[in-house]
């Protein structure tokens, strides 16, 4: 079964994270599929807009791959899980055309920041989003406090970060977590189909142009942050803390 699901409607393109069984969690494998599907379609100027949704209806995506990353020790694997991750979602975040994150379900962990890194965040009234990082003694790896800090502002950053909790669709779109919530699936693609019919009507270069400088201004404030992101990671990662908390989070998951 394909990791990826892609399908492009003239100026849409729409990519689905498929690995319903486990909660469309991001394996490194799939993290690395989303970035090279990603940049095989940048240079596409008849696409307009971008949608990501995880498979089925109870996850948009549960987090990292808890099994895969819990052998994530050295310090060689340690960078390349947060350079591989970091690069997709830099992809996201800097892509020529907006991308729109359709949260149908859960959306924890690094599915939380995978979906901060689109420009717009949808989701389905059931739907839920949770920078649970703290809940495994870990700061962010991918840019996701940057991008909190970005949309939201210091505090609520701080505070979203330190409690970790799972946030319902309403109560996140007060926050500023997510723009737009729905009653179901079928509601929010009627809106996706409005903002594609509005976005084919404009020329591409204005598209691209406005989205590039958007971009510029986010790539400017990562660049100053990031380093500092991955210091903290790393110390937290390896700390005995994170690891007590993943192996009771492991013993919890089914065989």
């Amino acid at each position: 079964m394909a990791n990826i699901l892609v399908n492009k409607n003239a100026s849409l393109l729409e990519v689905i994270l498929n690995r319903p069984d486990d909660g469309n969690a991001l394996s490194l494998e799939l993290i690395e599929e989303l970035n090279d599907i990603l940049e095989d379609y940048q240079n596409d100027l008849e696409i307009k807009l971008v949608t990501i949704r995880g498979q089925g209806d109870k996850f948009f995506i549960a987090g990292g791959d808890i099994k895969e990353l819990a052998e994530v020790r050295s310090e060689s694997d340690i960078e390349k899980m947060i350079e591989l991750g970091r690069r997709t979602l830099d992809t996201i975040r800097y892509y020529p055309v907006p991308v729109i994150a359709l949260i149908n379900g859960y959306a924890l962990g690094g599915g939380a920041e995978l979906a901060m890194a689109c420009d717009y965040r949808l989701a389905i009234e059931k739907a839920s989003i949770g920078f649970v990082h703290s809940t495994l003694n870990i700061t962010t790896a991918w840019g996701g406090i940057i991008d909190l800090i970005y949309s939201l502002g210091h505090t609520k950053a701080l505070f979203t970060l330190i409690e970790g909790k799972t946030i319902k669709a309403k109560e996140a779109q007060k926050l500023g977590l997510i723009d737009s919530v729905f009653d179901d699936i079928d509601s929010a693609y009627l809106s996706i189909e409005t903002i594609k019919k509005t976005f084919e009507k404009c020329n591409t270069d204005i598209v691209r142009g406005n989205k590039a400088i958007i971009n510029e201004s986010k790539r400017l404030f990562h660049q100053n942050l990031e380093t500092a992101e991955t210091v903290e990671f790393k110390k937290t990662w390896g700390s005995k803390e994170h690891w007590d908390a993943l192996e009771i989070l492991l013993s919890e998951l089914p065989s």
